[in-house]
């Protein structure tokens, strides 16, 4: 059954790590010796190339198989989004894949804008709650968006509120949300949007979408 087929996908995954290892071990001393005709270094080279696409087909193969199954356990952490981005964009860039290609994972952002933005969602989520109260900033990028998401455990947002939010309705009795309003003419005029709803199981939460640019074109 399925544990069979993973556990064999594993197994053949392993057992060909060694053999693997031994011939980009050889093929890197061969590329490298100096007393060896060019023309033979670069087959060496070549041999190396050919077997680091195997090793990463292997990787491929054994992860997506503990995938597939759900054997691969989640490490989740905090992330910042920024400087992985630029990190994973740097790393990208030095390998030999990168040369044929012109890439970009860009925000194009107010930075001011979006700063005063977060700012006024951190700060009605420190004013409307009771001291204590836990607030999560969070960055979480799409295939052509990043979510920021801003959420506490708080009282969440009252009624009244939530309905203005959500519809653009207001009357005599709304109360006070410009500070909300302008973080949805922030998001709006970047070409996105906000969604504000009550966190679960408590609490108030906003959403705010941002529309990025990806370039990975040859």
């Amino acid at each position: 059954g399925f544990t069979a087929q993973r556990q064999f996908t594993g197994n053949a995954a392993h057992e060909l790590r060694t053999p693997l290892a031994l011939i980009l071990g050889w093929a890197e001393q061969l590329e490298q010796d100096a007393a060896l005709p060019a023309a033979v270094r670069q087959k060496a080279g070549d041999i190396r190339t050919q077997s680091e696409k195997l090793r990463a087909l292997i990787e491929d193969l054994n992860l997506t198989s503990k995938l597939q199954y759900g054997a691969q356990p989640l490490r989740r952490q905090p992330v910042q989004a920024g400087p992985l981005l630029r990190r994973l964009a740097a790393e990208f860039c030095e390998s030999p894949l990168a040369a044929g290609c012109d890439m970009a994972v860009e925000l194009h952002a107010d930075a001011a804008l979006l700063g005063r933005a977060v700012e006024n969602l951190l700060n009605n989520a420190a004013r409307h709650n009771a001291p204590g109260v836990h607030i999560t900033l969070a960055a979480v990028l799409r295939e052509n968006a990043l979510e920021l998401t801003v959420a506490d455990d708080g009282a969440g947002y009252p009624a009244a509120v939530l309905h203005a939010l959500q519809t653009g309705e207001t009357g005599a009795n709304t109360p006070h949300i410009l500070g909300l309003h302008v973080v949805e003419q922030i998001a709006q005029a970047h070409g996105g949007s906000v969604q504000f709803m009550q966190n679960a199981p408590q609490g108030a939460k906003a959403v705010v979408t941002l529309p990025t640019e990806n370039q990975a074109h040859r």
